[in-house]
């Protein structure tokens, strides 16, 4: 151990060793040294040690000499590093490890997730058009079934109107059977999942719009044929019993002139009849039971005369700042004592309002009498001004009256 000491210490100083090896003269020199330098240390080395060290050295007894490179000393190196290289390569796969988690976080799980809801709404579409194409065509038979009942309840034969609207209501169901044979024909929608959807949904969807908008187009033909079903219902209801109606309306008359009015509101209802006009029917046949109504009315027509109540009013009229017009405060009651509700036109604005009171336009000396009577004991003695005879449409008057009247005041 000491002669290994001795090339140890030899190595450390080279650069003598290399001055000092040159010859033999020269090498015992160096022994001398080197014993003067472990005894500088308080060390004893023998000239023996001292020698074999040096010849150690000069035969690099003692020298490492590396291995040759080969597979096993690059794996040798490689196994000794490990803990320098393992703890960079244990950090490049932490990385590559979030770098992947967070792309699939972030783009291919959200993408996945579309292309599924992409893939059930397509399906969930195409199911949904089913059924409505079955709806439509349970539709289509049930629509002739109620045409075939709604013909039955009227003669198609008689009525121009009544044809046209079931010639329509037939067309429309025609239309719509047809354009729900095209879907029919039309490239099924099916078989699309998350793994295909991406090829598949841009044709897919072509056809569910294509399909729908046919779908659409049956069902707004439909609604066109049972529109014209409710029409010849409507017609029915309304031309029905017309002929009755004037009959009993003719039955009550009494008045002069009111069974020519009675003729003409029937005629324009029976014209609006063959023609289809609902309104002008609808209208006609209003105006033709309202007249039936009124002439079998009886009531009497008096002055209001009731406390917080006018029984008169004057008003300037808009065309003169001097002129006044007059007007009795009246209302309708029957032998009763109920009173009643009345269509009143006012002179002021032609409106037609339904009243329970309403003004009725007489002359100063009337309007006069009638202010005394109240201004004498509070209250009008004298109250009924005129009265409605069953049979007749216009009321008699007691007082001076043109008929006119107002309906606020």
């Amino acid at each position: 151990m000491l002669a290994m000491d001795v090339v140890d210490t030899l190595r450390h100083q080279r650069s003598l060793v290399d001055q000092e090896l040159q010859s033999e003269d020269r090498e015992r020199e160096l022994i001398e040294k080197l014993k003067k330098t472990y005894a500088d240390q308080g060390l004893a080395v023998s000239d023996e040690v001292v020698a074999q060290g040096v010849r150690a050295m000069r035969e690099e007894r003692f020298a490492y000499r590396p291995p040759k490179k080969n597979l096993k000393t690059n794996l040798a190196h490689v196994y000794v590093n490990r803990g320098r290289w393992a703890k960079g390569i244990a950090i490049l796969l932490i990385v590559l490890a979030a770098v992947w988690a967070g792309y699939r976080f972030l783009y291919v799980l959200p993408a996945e997730r579309e292309r599924t809801e992409l893939a059930r709404e397509l399906a969930g579409r195409a199911g949904a058009q089913q059924e409505r194409m079955a709806g439509l065509r349970a539709r289509v038979e049930s629509t002739g079934k109620t045409l075939q009942k709604a013909l039955g309840q009227v003669s198609e034969a008689e009525s121009p109107a009544i044809r046209r609207l079931a010639d329509r209501a037939r067309l429309g169901m025609a239309t719509a059977a047809t354009r729900l044979d095209a879907v029919e024909k039309l490239p099924a929608v099916g078989g699309i999942d998350a793994a295909n959807v991406a090829a598949k949904s841009e044709g897919a969807q072509r056809r569910l719009n294509e399909r729908n908008g046919l779908l659409d187009l049956a069902q707004k033909d439909l609604d066109t044929a049972q529109s014209a079903i409710d029409s010849i219902l409507a017609l029915k209801d309304e031309a029905g019993g017309l002929d009755s109606l004037r009959a009993a309306a003719l039955k009550e008359a009494r008045e002069p002139g009111v069974e020519e009015k009675i003729q003409a509101l029937y005629a324009n209802a029976s014209t609006a009849a063959e023609a289809g006009d609902f309104e002008t029917l609808r209208t006609a046949r209003q105006a033709l039971q309202y007249v039936h109504d009124t002439l079998r009315q009886e009531y009497s027509i008096q002055i209001v005369s009731r406390p917080g109540t006018p029984s008169g009013v004057w008003r300037t009229p808009a065309h003169s700042r001097t002129a006044r017009n007059y007007y009795l405060i009246v209302e309708a009651v029957t032998a009763s004592g109920q009173r009643l509700k009345l269509p009143i036109t006012s002179e002021e604005d032609g409106k037609v309002r339904t009243m329970s009171e309403w003004g009725l336009r007489v002359d100063q000396q009337a309007y006069e009498q009638v202010r005394r009577d109240k201004e004498a004991d509070g209250i009008v003695n004298r109250k009924q001004v005129g009265a409605k005879k069953r049979g007749f449409l216009t009321p008699e008057y007691s007082v001076p009256t043109t008929g006119a009247a107002i309906a606020e005041w």
